[in-house]
């Protein structure tokens, strides 16, 4: 792993620990191994590397999210074809796309470490409090409720109030992952919140699919 990538990992796990302000350049490069200038030869300060961290889960959460059709976005194109998709999948592959939400992305190590810091720090930093807000809670549930009125046009689910459809499908899952931040990958308790999840999932389904 090259010099950058250590420091960037080290200190997403030291600031998801800690948080941002109790943790030193110094305790940075002490981790990595490495003397204080090497680490500003990749970093002008300690707020670029978290800058760098916010910007970089912003395009994985972004390929991710794209790669299984459900990047919130107003793009009715998009959101047709997403329907579309999600229309056509049987129940395995529906409880297998659900799942791979969190056994292949928020569930990953550094997508835990890094909710774990946005956590910490939203509470004195407004723009961290927004992307707190926007991307757990109003991102998804504005995706979800256009994506069921489609489906609901589509014939593939019942005619229901999409929004609340959208609260009820996602809120359990958001409360899981949100009681999930401490637990580490592979735990009890992670078996424990995949199985929830995905009998909440199967549930869902059983109760507003058209067969």
């Amino acid at each position: 792993m090259r010099t950058k990538e250590r420091i960037l990992e080290t200190a997403l796990k030291l600031f998801s620990e800690r948080g941002f302000e109790a943790v030193s350049v110094r305790d940075i490069a002490f981790e990595v191994g490495v003397k204080e200038s090497a680490m500003y030869r990749h970093f002008s300060s300690k707020q670029a590397v978290f800058d760098q961290l916010v910007e970089d889960y912003l395009t994985k959460s972004a390929t991710f999210m794209g790669g299984i059709h459900a990047q919130p976005t107003e793009d009715l194109g998009y959101l047709a074809r997403s329907a579309e998709i999600y229309k056509h999948l049987n129940d395995e592959d529906f409880l297998r796309l659900g799942g791979s939400v969190f056994t292949d992305f928020l569930m990953q190590p550094d997508v835990l470490r890094f909710w774990r810091m946005i956590s910490i720090e939203r509470l004195g930093n407004k723009s961290l409090a927004q992307m707190w807000k926007s991307h757990l809670f109003d991102e998804p549930i504005a995706f979800q409720t256009s994506l069921f009125g489609l489906l609901i046009k589509l014939g593939a689910i019942k005619e229901i109030d999409p929004e609340l459809l959208a609260l009820e499908f996602f809120s359990p899952l958001l409360l899981l992952y949100l009681h999930a931040l401490p637990f580490e990958l592979g735990s009890i308790e992670f078996e424990y919140l995949m199985s929830f999840a995905q009998r909440h999932m199967q549930h869902f389904r059983d109760t507003y699919t058209l067969r």
